[in-house]
């Protein structure tokens, strides 16, 4: 199988999860004590978070390379984002990579396209919800995108960094997410996309009472079946 390379810490929280997602699974197929080879290169998300807010996408781009060219020296045959909101840089990124650099948008979309989805409601932080990347990349795919509006993006932005980046959940962020995807699912969504890795640490489908599409969980299979197909 290929060497698996991470670009973690992104929050930790996501970091672990698809640290655990690919390792069961791989076990899962192989049994036994077999599980992948898999390199995490942590970086500083505080470092991160002034660029994302100030639209330095060059600068985030710069930085994540740095962290794959590491883990290429570490022995990684390719490398993925644990996380949603650096993928604005992806272009950037994958142009001046060393090796691939699997993406998030696409793995997504491509299962979306796949369950027959044609429209669909996005959460995540206000650049992944704002900037464009998941919804030029689901048009590809013939999926129309909504988003909520202004106020509600700003409050799950800001539950994101404050609460679950730190692993903090609280029960009314739970429901009011659960009343936002209501309100997106009203206006012709047929699914939500949690387009933040931190996002199914809160809401799960019988909260939301409408399917779910975990960009982490999606994402981390796409990873594990490019390693071993």
């Amino acid at each position: 199988m290929k060497h698996i390379g991470i670009i973690g810490g992104l929050s930790p929280e996501s970091t672990v999860e698809y640290y655990q997602i690919i390792c069961r699974r791989f076990n899962k197929k192989f049994g036994g004590l077999n599980f992948p080879q898999i390199t995490i290169r942590s970086i500083n998300l505080g470092e991160l978070i002034g660029l994302f807010e100030s639209n330095k996408w060059e600068e985030v781009a710069g930085m994540i390379l740095n962290a794959i060219h590491d883990l290429e020296d570490a022995g990684a045959e390719f490398a993925a984002i644990a996380a949603n909101t650096p993928h604005n840089a992806y272009d950037l990124i994958q142009r001046a990579s060393p090796i691939k650099v699997l993406s998030i948008m696409e793995a997504t979309a491509d299962t979306i396209q796949k369950a027959g989805i044609k429209k669909v409601g996005l959460l995540g932080t206000k650049a992944t919800m704002e900037y464009g990347f998941f919804q030029r990349t689901f048009k590809d795919y013939g999926i129309e995108t909504l988003i909520p509006d202004a106020a509600e993006r700003s409050y799950i932005d800001k539950t994101i960094w404050e609460k679950l980046s730190h692993g903090r959940i609280e029960k009314q962020d739970r429901v009011k997410h659960a009343e936002i995807i209501t309100r997106l699912v009203e206006k012709g969504a047929e699914v939500a996309v949690l387009g933040c890795t931190e996002l199914p640490l809160l809401i799960q489908t019988e909260d939301a009472k409408v399917p779910l599409f975990d960009t982490a969980r999606i994402h981390a299979t796409a990873i594990l079946e490019y390693a071993i197909k």
